[in-house]
């Protein structure tokens, strides 16, 4: 996932400048059922054989279920009554042989960036899972070397404009970029990026109701540090394709500062076992005696979104401690949490070296 770290800065940065609520806002609520259409191209950002692979403008469609809730008592008055949807995607690469079709479903939320709302600026944010019809094959298509699995994982940001020609319908348009691959999981794994503009028409499926919106109170902060300890695993594999998988596990410890119900900062320290290590540094003519003289040790910063019981986290962080330097001594860890309960977290992240993917892991925690 090459973009995932400037999509992820990208994603907090919105979100960090979005504007305040005001008390005389008036809220429209309901459930919405929206249809697509996306034109647009594959972003060349990878390597010369990807302008082979680029024959043309490409063509989505896209079906969206969203629901608009008030709560100014919850993160849903943190954030300014956002609307929280899932979106079916459906996209021709203009590439049948090659690239075949790219197929998406994934939750989103969608943040206000403006003040009024009689017409509708939105910052878009999804995540779930994609799938290709085409991948790579060292035989019958080996120029494709973007996409090395079916399942993958999907990143959706895009701005959308709404504008209401009546209560229970609305206009849309918007630019966004689409993201789709697989953590490394399967080589290659470049991934395809998809810019497009979109326009589209929704419905209001329910009774509509328009309240004046009531400031949120932030009453979140805290002079306690929050320490979070977890444990993930994952799979991964190196080049050239086809090479076998290799574990990787990974213990970290971060104590937070909660700034208000929106943010956390933090400090920790990662420990790294990649069996993937190995095989590098064979290819360097370098064994080692002992698989634990790969193991790694890292020194980090550390930032979440919180949104309600899900965060979004990303640290940088840089190695105190390895035997292995192809990658430099720089790493980004991001991904998506969850809070279950008071003490539980479920985790999936991914481990990048600036834009290159290393691996994507999952796992559990605790927090004190």
């Amino acid at each position: 996932m090459k973009q995932t770290r400037i999509v992820f800065l990208f994603c907090f940065a919105s979100l960090l400048f979005a504007p305040k609520l005001r008390a005389q806002d008036s809220i429209r609520s309901g459930s919405w059922l929206s249809a697509d259409i996306h034109y647009g191209f594959i972003l060349p950002l990878y390597t010369s054989s990807m302008n082979i692979l680029i024959q043309g403008h490409i063509g989505a469609a896209e079906l969206d279920y969203t629901t608009k809730q008030t709560n100014p008592n919850s993160w849903l008055g943190s954030y300014h009554s956002p609307e929280v949807g899932i979106a079916f995607f459906s996209a021709y690469l203009n590439n049948a042989s090659q690239l075949g079709n790219m197929y998406g479903i994934y939750p989103f939320i969608s943040f206000h960036l403006n003040r009024s709302f009689k017409e509708h600026l939105y910052f878009r944010v999804g995540l779930g899972l994609g799938y290709m019809s085409i991948k790579f094959d060292p035989l019958d298509n080996h120029k494709n070397d973007v996409i090395g699995s079916h399942l993958n994982a999907m990143i959706n940001l895009r701005l959308n404009y709404h504008f209401y020609v009546s209560d229970n319908m609305r206009l849309e348009t918007g630019l966004g970029v689409t993201h789709c691959s697989n953590g490394a999981y399967q080589t290659p794994n470049l991934g395809i990026n998809l810019v497009t503009a979109n326009v589209g028409v929704s419905y209001n499926m329910s009774r509509q109701k328009k309240s004046v919106a009531i400031p949120f109170v932030d009453t979140a902060k805290t002079k306690k540090i929050e320490s979070e300890f977890i444990a993930t695993a994952g799979l991964s594999e190196i080049e050239p394709p086809g090479e076998q998988k290799y574990l990787n596990v990974t213990l970290s410890y971060i104590a937070y500062k909660k700034l208000n119900s929106k943010n956390k900062l933090g400090l920790g320290a990662d420990i790294f076992y990649n069996k993937a290590n190995i095989a590098r540094l064979n290819g360097d003519s370098v064994y080692l005696k002992n698989s634990l003289d790969i193991t790694q040790f890292g020194l980090k910063v550390a930032y979440e979104l919180t949104i309600g019981k899900l965060s979004l986290p990303l640290e940088m962080g840089g190695y105190v401690y390895t035997q292995y330097t192809g990658n430099g001594y720089f790493y980004n860890r991001l991904g998506i949490r969850y809070y279950a309960g008071k003490h539980i977290i479920l985790d999936l992240t991914a481990l990048t070296h600036f834009a290159k993917a290393d691996y994507l892991d999952c796992g559990i925690g605790y927090t004190l």
